[in-house]
């Protein structure tokens, strides 16, 4: 396995939390990680999604370039409060460590 990528929806479909996209230690810096995330993106965006949201704390630049913005973490877990990370990290107190990232979405993603 190369790399990972996911992402959970809202309850109305119309935001998508993108989970982390990870790549393989050997393969890094090959275009991959951000090949995984529009695929993310896409997928999400075909499914019905208007706005893509995330949480990272130490990826900012990696995700800017897909072009995300820093976005306000409590209002991303009121758009999604039915996905299992939001749900953790209110339930844990890490929500207001987080440091959360939005975008619209497009129909191509």
């Amino acid at each position: 396995m190369v790399g990972s990528t996911g992402y959970e929806l809202s309850g109305d479909g119309d935001h998508a939390l993108i989970r982390s996209v990870a790549v393989a230690s050997p393969v890094r810096s090959r275009g991959r990680g951000k090949a995984l995330a529009r695929f993310a993106l896409a997928r999400a965006a075909e499914g019905g999604a208007k706005r893509a949201w995330l949480f990272s704390r130490r990826s900012g630049p990696f995700w800017q370039q897909l072009g995300f913005e820093p976005a306000d973490r409590y209002e991303l877990a009121d758009a999604l409060a039915n996905t299992h990370q939001v749900r953790l990290f209110q339930q844990t107190g890490q929500l207001h460590n987080e440091r959360a990232w939005s975008r619209a979405l497009t129909p191509q993603g």
